[in-house]
């Protein structure tokens, strides 16, 4: 077995995508540091869920959260080797390769939100909402069609206890999970777009109300599903 495929074996992504995806988040720190002595003393850092800044801060803090795709590729790289199974990467499907590389280019596009808006790239209140919503949205809606592909694991994927101690509990309850995250990301976007028209405190009610009521509705699925297979038994 050559060095590619036991990479592949260990951790389900390619050594070729870890090393691509580390080099263009080390590329993303040094061009962070690169445009920090241009930019004002404050900067945007958080925004309402109506897309408008409603925080600043320091310009050092563009280039820390330019530092964090590095961090969490970090995380996403030690994950699958200790996890007591994660064989399961390597089995689901390209699962995890696609994730991974999906959420580090989304953290890295993220993390340019302060200088963009500086810069006046986008200028419209509730241009960054209809950005990130939709952006969160798809990577929800990606998730949500390869869920009921992953395999038993204690990391990834709708890990009730039900779940994690029964195959079949597990396959139902990730398919079941995937439905509800491919309907949250389709809230996302629809809130992403209609959000400039909502106030902000009405937007984030509706956006939790999604995200709660799709966990929620999971870990309700699997519990059922455990109680089911528990009166099958007696």
């Amino acid at each position: 077995m050559n060095s590619e495929n036991r990479g592949i074996h260990c951790t389900g992504v390619s050594p070729r995508v870890w090393v691509v995806l580390a080099a263009l988040c080390v590329v993303n720190v040094a061009a962070h540091l690169l445009v920090m002595p241009s930019l004002p003393a404050q900067i945007p850092t958080h925004w309402g869920a109506n897309g408008v800044v409603n925080d600043w801060g320091p310009s050092w803090m563009a280039s820390a959260l330019g530092a964090l795709p590095l961090v969490l590729l970090a995380l996403f790289y030690v994950v699958p080797r200790i996890d007591p199974k994660g064989e399961a990467y390597r089995t689901s499907g390209g699962f995890y390769q696609g994730f991974v590389i999906a959420f580090t280019l989304f953290m890295c596009g993220i993390s340019w939100l302060g200088e963009l808006t500086v810069w006046g790239v986008m200028p419209a209140a509730g241009a960054v909402n209809l950005l990130v919503s939709g952006a969160v949205g798809l990577l929800f809606i990606g998730v949500g069609n390869y869920l009921p592909r992953v395999k038993q694991n204690y990391t990834l994927g709708i890990k009730t206890p039900w779940a994690l101690s029964d195959p079949e509990n597990w396959r139902r309850t990730q398919r079941f999970g995937g439905a509800c995250f491919m309907v949250l990301g389709v809230g996302l976007i629809v809130m992403g777009v209609a959000g400039g028209a909502l106030s902000s405190e009405v937007t984030a009610a509706v956006i939790a109300v999604l995200a709660f009521g799709s966990a929620g509705a999971s870990y309700v699925y699997s519990y059922l599903l455990w109680r089911k297979s528990q009166r099958a038994v007696r």
